[in-house]
């Protein structure tokens, strides 16, 4: 039964996707862009959306439930929700949006592993995925893990077996949207 809900899903999913432009870069009115990124440093359950208490709405929940759901269908182990994760995706999300760039690379040239070193987030495994869409309804979660999904290096990172722990953050201002997803172990 699991099976038939989550091919059903899938085609939903698709279906919907199919009617949103996407692409590496912002080049058209309506467009979904994406970056990723991941590294090994050494910096010392259940794919149904995740308690509220995380600090999570539900569109970052829903972001969370999906990247679960394909985890488990690839057999690995779901990833809990950790506030201090949802800090630095909400930091970086933030940042992106203030400043207007799209990068994994702050206009000074830090990035996502910086923020974490800032806020006390140790790791050995960390990753972040990024998405933004223009106009900001383009970007819905389906369409953002559809976009994911379909690249390799955001593939690798939402099936990285080493992650036990991610962060989501949306952020939305006037016709654009900024996702931000951070992972670690």
């Amino acid at each position: 039964m699991r099976n038939i809900k989550s091919l059903v899903a899938v085609i939903v999913i698709s279906v919907l996707v199919s009617c949103v432009f996407i692409t590496t870069a912002s080049v058209s009115a309506q467009s979904i862009s994406v970056l990723g990124v991941s590294t090994v440093a050494n910096n010392t359950e259940n794919a149904e959306a995740l308690p509220e208490a995380n600090g999570m709405d539900d569109y970052e929940n829903a972001i969370a439930a999906m990247i679960n759901n394909i985890r488990e269908d690839n057999g690995l182990n779901a990833i809990a929700a950790d506030g201090s994760l949802n800090v630095v995706a909400e930091i970086r999300s933030q940042d992106l949006i203030n400043r207007n760039y799209f990068s994994h690379y702050t206009p000074e040239g830090t990035n996502v592993f910086n923020v974490m070193k800032d806020n006390g987030v140790s790791y050995r495994y960390a990753g972040e995925n990024l998405a933004q869409s223009s106009p900001a309804s383009a970007g819905t979660a389906e369409a953002f893990i559809n976009a994911w999904v379909n690249s390799p290096t955001h593939m690798a990172n939402i099936l990285r077996a080493q992650y036990t722990k991610i962060g989501v953050s949306m952020v939305e201002i006037d016709s654009r949207r900024v996702v931000t997803t951070v992972f670690t172990n």
